[in-house]
């Protein structure tokens, strides 16, 4: 789809923007409340029991396995980040600066004999004559325009729908684990912590991974489409020239 006119390129940036934002802070909270769990099981052990500590240390090493997952997919984000803003701004050049004029440009090809009604002749009949080619290539340079704009929007679009969907992930998991943190300094409510941690370890973070997962196929499968972009650009078919790949001019001159 083509961009919205709602949508500027300011707004899409600054929701991508926020959304890395709220990944990186999110990543902060996880860390420092799975290390404050880790601290207060470490002082309370005493008062745990050799049974109940091993229980601990099992769901706690299997947490931060599935937090590390999560973690690591969100700081290649964050670290990664900056193409993507170029990504964005350069999609709506494209738009503003090709496609636009590219469809502006067809639009004005006149129609075979129009307002050159009383134009007879030769020349008259040799400029009537490179009218339909005109038509066809100024057609097909707004096809192709068109295309590539539409095709740098989607991926654009797609990266910023990755990175929001990865915000709301982190921050909901921080969430869990900053509230585990705080329940974990009560010795009664160290298992209910670490039994929280642990569902947000798993569960929310298997579901976060596999939605993730199919929006960056989403992605790769777009940026594969860099081949019909390339090829569609490299088709001079309509440029018919002479010589070919060229405007069809009415009127040659030198």
């Amino acid at each position: 789809m083509a961009p919205d006119p709602a949508i500027t390129p300011e707004g899409l940036t600054q929701e991508f923007r926020t959304a890395i934002d709220k990944a990186r802070s999110g990543i902060e909270l996880i860390i420092d409340g799975f290390n404050k769990i880790v601290d207060e099981v470490s002082s309370k052990r005493w008062l745990l029991g050799a049974a109940v500590l091993l229980w601990v240390k099992e769901k706690l090493d299997g947490a931060r396995e599935g937090l590390q997952k999560i973690i690591d997919k969100a700081r290649y984000l964050v670290e990664h980040s900056t193409p993507v803003v170029s990504l964005i701004l350069t999609s709506f050049d494209w738009l503003a600066q090709v496609q636009r004029p590219a469809s502006a440009a067809a639009g004005r090809i006149p129609v075979k004999g129009d307002k050159l009604i009383y134009w007879k002749g030769a020349a008259a009949d040799a400029y009537s004559a490179k009218i339909p080619f005109q038509q066809a290539a100024a057609s097909d340079m707004a096809t192709k325009a068109d295309f590539i704009s539409t095709w740098l929007f989607t991926i654009a679009k797609a990266n910023v729908e990755y990175a929001v969907k990865m915000g709301e992930y982190i921050a909901l998991i921080a969430g869990a684990v900053t509230q585990a943190a705080v329940d974990a300094e009560s010795v009664f409510g160290i298992i209910e912590a670490i039994n929280a941690v642990a569902s947000a370890a798993g569960a929310v973070v298997d579901k976060a991974i596999n939605q993730l997962f199919s929006i960056a196929t989403r992605v790769v499968d777009l940026l594969k489409n860099a081949r019909d972009a390339s090829a569609s650009i490299n088709n001079l078919e309509k440029l018919a020239g002479p010589p070919v790949g060229t405007w069809p001019q009415a009127v040659n001159v030198g």
